[in-house]
């Protein structure tokens, strides 16, 4: 059926036999990204809507109204969420011809909710402000990747930052597959050591709360913001969670179906994991006797519904766009989402064999201008930043190499409009283990560390385990860079006073040709 599609019109454009692929890999492909990604579907209505949205109220006034408002605009933020997706998706493929989904940046639309909004609008920049800044950095993102300065900016990158870059994103990959709110939830918080071993049943979730002056007033809990992240140190109960232990066998399914290079094995295993998942009454159901089971439910009978975007859409406040806070909120938007969307491309297309030396990759600016072009849609659907999705990998190791596998995600955004109440109860530790699998695959970049150059193996060293640890990539970056700087400085100081020789530069031509045990080598 699909044997003349490499040579046709479509096929040509898309260069599929140039990069040594078919339509049947690229839809393969875009299945795997898009069931890896499909949590954002359920997780971005839930962190957005915290903040309040365009509703009118407070903590201290929970009226009917308002409450109903709340649940109106959480339901509107999924449909938004898919829509906006789908155009950044068909951009994506369309114009860069790039293998990669965009959706809202999980870590930007926490920060746009508890830092910039703040839970239930208790921030200091309104909502409507916040989305005039999500636009303003989309636009200044947009200019610099059309002129090209933002590819001038990124080839100041130091060396080690570019190579360690990919393994820590899938080091930060890892960590959200082994966590809760997307993966299978393994790794939990702890009150002395801030992670542990978890797996505990969900009875025995502890859920945190930041301690707050108004959490602490009188001990009134509706000023206690509740977070997704818990604890099993008070009633224990580790690796007794059945989602774990489903999560560990979808997980387990997924790299033995891949070590018999099944390009289907991430599409199998979370399909797998969900049907049981789906299963009411079982131990690892997603749809359990309580309220929020029951809700989950009740939702998902829906199969196909609708929700209109009338309170999220254009709800910019410019009069509210001024003052020191709202800048600040601005400016750490842009950078925050800067990194991330490099980082994230350059270690999707390094995976793909396309970027050089310079780290330039074939209509790169085409690319992150898709990126940021994303962004300027989502705020006027009311949504935070808009990135390119590192989950875009699972599809890559499934052989996608084109735009096609964008074209096709974006397909599956816009069934999932109609289809929101089917894609959001796809439990996050069905798709857990293949974020877990995807990182530790792309941990293969650091061979290229220069393992015997203390400086070459601190920075990126730095730079891998600072991303899952802040769960930020742009912050992994920032330190990689900070510490490169520090070295460079001091070694630049110490020749020209001391005319002591920049031990950076003479082992510049080492290669990492280590053998052996690298970690022994390197002491």
């Amino acid at each position: 059926m699909f044997e003349g599609f490499n040579s046709s019109k479509i096929g040509k454009y898309f260069e599929l036999e140039a990069r040594g692929t078919n339509v049947r890999t690229e839809f393969r492909g875009a299945v795997a990204t898009f069931l890896t990604m499909a949590y954002i579907l359920a997780v971005n209505p839930r962190i957005l809507g915290a903040s309040g949205g365009p509703c009118d109220g407070s903590l201290g006034d929970r009226t009917e109204e308002y409450a109903t408002c709340l649940e109106e605009v959480k339901r509107q933020f999924i449909v938004s969420t898919a829509l906006t997706s789908m155009i950044g998706c068909l951009i994506m493929g369309l114009w860069a011809n790039m293998p990669i989904a965009l959706s809202c940046g999980m870590g930007m639309n926490a920060y746009f909710t508890y830092n910039v909004v703040g839970f239930h609008g208790f921030g200091g920049v309104t909502y409507g402000a916040a989305l005039v800044a999500t636009l303003i950095e989309g636009c200044v993102f947009l200019i610099l990747s059309l002129t090209g300065i933002r590819s001038w900016l990124m080839k100041w990158l130091p060396e080690p930052i570019r190579i360690a870059t990919p393994a820590g994103i899938g080091a930060f990959l890892a960590h959200l597959g082994l966590q809760s709110a997307e993966g299978i939830g393994l790794v939990v918080a702890d009150i002395a050591t801030a992670v542990t071993l978890g797996g505990c049943s969900e009875d025995k979730r502890v859920y945190m709360t930041p301690f707050t002056e108004s959490c602490q007033a009188d001990g009134d809990a509706r000023f206690c913001a509740i977070s997704d992240s818990y604890t099993c140190d008070e009633l224990g109960g580790r690796m007794e969670s059945g989602t774990a232990w489903i999560g560990i066998l979808g997980t387990i399914i997924m790299v033995i179906l891949l070590s018999y290079k099944i390009n289907s094995a991430f599409t199998i295993g979370i399909l797998f994991v969900t049907f049981i998942s789906w299963f009411r009454g079982s131990a690892v159901t997603y749809f359990a006797d309580n309220a929020a089971g029951n809700e989950r439910y009740e939702y998902f009978k829906n199969v196909v519904k609708v929700e209109s975007v009338d309170k999220v859409f254009a709800a910019y406040d410019f009069s509210e766009a001024t003052g020191w806070e709202f800048f600040v909120a601005m400016f750490t938007l842009f950078y925050v989402d800067f990194l991330d969307t490099s980082g994230t491309l350059i270690a999707i297309v390094s995976s793909m064999g396309l970027v050089d030396e310079e780290g330039e990759f074939p209509k790169s600016r085409a690319a992150f201008s898709a990126d940021a072009i994303a962004t300027i849609v989502g705020s006027l659907f009311g949504l935070s930043p808009l990135t390119s999705y590192i989950e875009s990998a699972a599809g890559v190791e499934v052989g996608s190499r084109t735009g096609l596998t964008a074209v096709f995600v974006a397909f599956f955004f816009f069934l999932s409009i109609f289809f929101a109440p089917i894609i959001a109860s796809i439990p996050p530790w069905a798709t857990g283990g293949s974020l877990i699998i995807v990182g530790s695959l792309m941990a293969r970049s650091l061979k290229d560390v220069k393992w015997s150059d203390p400086c070459h193996a601190f920075t990126a060293f730095v730079t891998v385990i600072m991303m899952p640890l802040t769960y930020s990539i742009a912050y992994g970056l920032l330190a990689g860079i900070f510490s490169w700087m520090c070295f460079q400085i001091t070694f630049f100081i110490l020749e020209k006073t001391l005319s002591i020789s920049n031990p950076t530069r003479e082992n510049k031509e080492i290669v990492g040709k280590e053998s052996g045990n690298e970690f022994n080598d390197a002491a």
